[in-house]
């Protein structure tokens, strides 16, 4: 299970970041709310999920920003809806696109291997 203090900018309907403790277990990522404004170790947060999300399906992408290579976005593709991921430090973003790549590939049905290609 990876975990992580990290800030979350829903860029739809929020201005400003809300900070989360973020787990991701298999194909979920689990959202633990902050129990104080500066919190980054798990102790500053709850102990209760806030909520549980399954990322199948969804697209996650690390944007080459050097003002910012904390951060990796994660897109909801049904909804429209992106999400923006601050970690803290690069190699910290690097392994959670790693680990939400797979999850987000995940369940998905296989192209079977046998189809006719027409090229």
């Amino acid at each position: 299970m990876l975990k992580l203090a990290v800030d979350v900018f829903h860029c739809i309907k929020l201005s400003s970041w809300t900070r989360y403790w973020v787990a991701l277990s298999g194909s979920t990522l689990i959202y633990f709310g902050a129990k104080s404004l500066r919190g980054t170790e798990r102790k500053h947060y709850k102990s209760t999920p806030g909520k549980r999300v399954s990322v199948v399906g969804w697209m996650v992408a690390l944007p080459d920003d050097p003002e910012h290579p904390d951060i990796f976005q994660l897109n909801n593709p049904d909804k429209g809806n992106v999400y923006k991921f601050q970690t803290g430090s690069r190699f910290h973003a690097i392994l959670w696109h790693k680990h939400l790549d797979d999850a987000c590939k995940s369940n998905r049905p296989q192209v079977p291997a046998n189809l006719m290609s027409f090229e």
